[in-house]
């Protein structure tokens, strides 16, 4: 981690600095703020502040524990002119449900597979790899149960 001096004599991480200039350069009328320790209020549990120059309100907090690609990540979710935040919430939501039901499904035709293998199988179990205690290999009959 890499710190740069203020001009007031402070130093600042510099993965905040670029923070500040990425934001800048994203829009015009924010700037990411930070409050010395010395000027800190007991409410500002968090020195970084996203401020909005245009409406004078501001638009986040952010902490030293919040990395800058979360703080900037979580700006862009936030702007609505630059598309709509629920209907991207919505298909990130979509997409982690599908990927669940499609892992569930694959794990349940894993399953399908071995029940059918012990059903035509004559010996009727199945080796489920080495008892790590005894070095012997487990097996494993059609309900699942050891041998």
């Amino acid at each position: 981690m890499v710190f740069i001096p203020t001009d007031d004599g402070q130093w600042v991480n510099e993965g905040f600095e670029r923070l500040a200039r990425l934001i800048q350069d994203y829009d015009h009328n924010l700037q990411l703020m930070w409050i010395p320790p010395d000027k800190r209020t007991r409410d500002d549990r968090k020195p970084y502040v996203i401020f909005d120059n245009q409406t004078q309100h501001i638009v986040t907090y952010a902490s030293e524990l919040d990395s800058p690609e979360d703080i900037l990540t979580g700006l862009f979710m936030a702007d609505n002119k630059h598309g709509d935040v629920l209907t991207r919430l919505e298909a990130m939501n979509n997409a982690k449900t599908l990927m669940e039901q499609k892992a569930r499904m694959d794990q349940y035709e894993e399953e399908m597979d071995k029940a059918e293998f012990l059903h035509r199988s004559k010996i009727n179990y199945l080796k489920m790899g080495k008892d790590e205690s005894t070095g012997k290999l487990i097996k494993m009959d059609d309900e699942r149960n050891r041998i």
